[in-house]
């Protein structure tokens, strides 16, 4: 359900960043499957699920904007059956990730869409992506690198998906939480964040106030936890 409203986003032509997870493999592999053409790669992993959009002859990266001709990444993660598709092809170069994270050439691209995961995100809309209780659990990767260089043209999205619940101790909690917890660290802040989408559907935060997009984000969280974050966000101030 994520994947199938994060894809609605993807239109023809667009440049495409796939991070690490479940999620924006399935996204490619709606893509794939779908009347969609003309897509372009510039994402610092290649995974499975670009593989799969490759093989569907759906990527050509003819109108890129930059690096056109070829799919641009630093490094693949994926099966055995990915490393031997790859494996002596010219149309998926390999760059330094210097120049593959640079947000300037990151925006360079046309339509530039980007896709990552997240941990949590609180109602102002502060990314943890990399942390678990102030812990490191991941690398911070091109999280942050993407999500600014899409932020460099007003035609470009960033897309951050993530389940509106996680199971903590045998309970469901809400992945969207009213402020980020104490020793907690941001991956991404909430100035860089455009666009958010759980199951339950699709946050646009850009452009929109400190209410307006608390508002949006208690909209897509689990239908069991919007009323207590509703509370809390009157009680913080962030909405009359």
């Amino acid at each position: 359900a994520i994947a199938a409203y994060a894809a609605a986003f993807v239109p023809d032509g667009a440049t495409l960043q796939t991070g690490i997870g479940g999620i924006p493999n399935t996204v490619a592999a709606i893509l794939a499957e779908g009347p969609g053409s003309g897509y372009g790669i510039h994402s610092e992993m290649f995974t499975n699920g670009l593989m799969r959009l490759c093989q569907a002859g759906k990527v050509t990266n003819d109108h890129k904007g930059a690096f056109d001709g070829r799919s641009i990444t630093t490094f693949a993660a994926g099966t055995s059956e990915l490393y031997a598709w790859r494996d002596g092809r010219e149309d998926v170069a390999f760059l330094p990730v210097d120049i593959v994270n640079s947000p300037e050439n990151i925006g360079r691209n046309r339509e530039m869409i980007t896709i990552n995961g997240a941990m949590s995100i609180d109602l102002a809309g502060q990314v943890i992506a990399d942390t678990r209780g102030g812990a490191q659990f991941s690398g911070i990767g091109g999280h942050e690198d993407f999500i600014a260089g899409a932020g460099l043209e007003l035609s470009d999205r960033s897309l951050i998906c993530l389940p509106s619940t996680a199971t903590v101790d045998g309970s469901l909690v809400s992945r969207i939480a009213p402020m980020s917890g104490a020793g907690s660290i941001v991956t991404t802040p909430r100035h860089q964040v455009d666009i958010v989408i759980t199951e339950h559907g699709v946050a646009e935060l850009r452009g929109r106030t400190v209410a307006e997009r608390a508002r949006a984000l208690i909209a897509v969280a689990d239908p069991a936890h919007r009323d207590e974050l509703e509370r809390a966000a009157r009680s913080l101030g962030i909405v009359g």
